[in-house]
C-alpha cells in the first residue's frame, strides 16, 4: 500500500529538479515541457475522442470536470513544483490526459491519502494517487492497472563496487528511514546477514539517500522502482539501477464500485491512451520506462 512505500521530500527533490531543469522553458525533443523546475509531459497532441467521450455519466458531463482526489506528496507520481503550489508527476499528467480525451476539464484536489477512497464518488469522482491494488480495497472501488512496481536496487554509475543484488551481506546500504525497504533490510541482517551484517545507512529523505548514491558514499541505495528509476533522471545518470524488480504490485486508478458508466469511460481513456503511446510518453517524462501497462486490467486479482 502506498504509505509502504518510500515517501520523497517534495522540497527536497523539487530543488534538484529545478537545478536539472531549463530555466528559459520551452518543450525538448523528448516532449516534456520545463519551465523554472517545473516538468510535465507535453499533452498537446491529446484531443477529445468523441465516443470516448460519449461514454461519460451526465452527472459527471454536466460541469464539465474530472474532479480527482490526490495527495501531491509522492514523487514522482505526484509533487508540488518548486512554487509549492502547482502539481506535478506521472499521475497529475496521466489525470490531464485522462480528461482531455474525455473532453473534461482536470480538477485536482489534495486531500489526505486515507480518505481520497471514502470519498470517491461523493467528493470526488475519481483517485489517482499512486493506489496499490488490493482485495480490501476493491471491496469498496474499481480499480484500473496502469502501472506495476515493486523494489530496486540502485549504484553508482558503472557499480565501481561491483555490487551484486544476490550478495548484498556486509556491503554498506542507503535506505529511507520507516519504509518497506528499510524493514527488508533489517529482517535480513536478523537472518542471512546476522553474521556480515548490511551496514545500514538510514536517513530521512530518499533525495539524501539517492545524493549519497550519486557522489559513490555508499554501495547502493534499495528503494521503489520508480523511485530508483527517477533518481538516475534527476542524477543526469550518475546513477543506474541494478537487478530485477522484486515484489512486484499494480497500481490503479479508483472509480466508484456502483458507477459503472465512468468506469469504463475512464478504461476506454487509459487504454485510447496506451494505444497510442501517450502512457509510455508520460512515464518516460519522469525516467520510468518498465512496468506501464499496455491494456488496461479492471479489479485484477492482486
Amino acid at each position: 500500500m502506498k504509505r509502504t512505500m518510500s515517501a520523497i521530500a517534495a522540497a527536497t527533490l523539487t530543488l534538484t529538479l529545478a537545478a536539472c531543469s531549463d530555466e528559459s522553458g520551452g518543450t525538448d525533443s523528448a516532449g516534456t515541457t520545463e519551465q523554472e523546475g517545473y516538468l510535465a509531459t507535453d499533452l498537446s497532441g491529446i484531443e477529445k475522442v468523441d465516443e470516448i467521450a460519449a461514454m461519460v455519466p451526465e452527472a459527471v458531463a454536466e460541469d464539465g470536470k474530472l474532479t480527482v482526489g490526490t495527495n501531491i506528496f509522492f514523487a514522482p507520481a505526484e509533487f508540488y513544483a518548486p512554487d509549492g503550489v502547482t502539481p506535478q508527476g506521472y499521475d497529475i499528467d496521466m489525470g490531464k490526459a485522462i480528461a482531455q480525451v474525455l473532453g473534461l476539464e482536470y480538477e485536482v484536489q489534495q486531500a489526505e491519502f486515507a480518505s481520497i477512497i471514502p470519498g470517491i464518488g461523493t467528493r470526488y469522482e475519481v483517485g489517482i494517487a499512486n493506489f496499490t491494488i488490493n482485495a480490501e480495497r476493491q471491496e469498496t472501488v474499481n480499480m484500473l492497472q496502469y502501472f506495476e512496481a515493486g523494489s530496486a536496487w540502485a549504484v553508482p554509475a558503472g557499480n565501481p563496487n561491483n555490487f551484486d543484488p544476490a550478495d548484498v551481506c556486509g556491503k554498506t546500504i542507503g535506505v529511507q528511514s520507516g519504509t518497506y525497504q528499510d524493514e527488508v533490510l533489517a529482517e535480513m541482517n536478523a537472518n542471512e546477514c546476522a553474521d556480515n551484517p548490511i551496514q545500514v545507512q538510514q536517513l530521512s529523505e530518499q533525495s539524501a539517500v539517492t545524493m549519497r548514491v550519486a557522489s559513490g558514499q555508499i554501495d547502493a541505495m534499495y528503494t521503489d522502482s520508480p523511485v530508483a528509476d527517477y533518481a538516475v533522471a534527476i542524477t543526469d545518470n550518475q546513477v543506474e539501477r541494478v537487478g530485477e524488480v522484486e515484489d512486484s504490485a499494480g497500481f490503479g486508478v479508483v472509480v466508484a464500485k456502483d458507477d459503472q458508466e465512468l468506469t469504463d469511460a475512464m478504461e476506454a481513456a487509459m487504454n485510447h491512451l496506451m494505444e497510442e503511446g501517450h502512457m509510455d510518453d508520460i512515464f518516460a517524462t519522469w525516467g520510468i520506462t518498465e512496468g506501464v501497462s499496455t491494456k488496461v486490467a479492471v479489479n485484477p486479482a492482486s
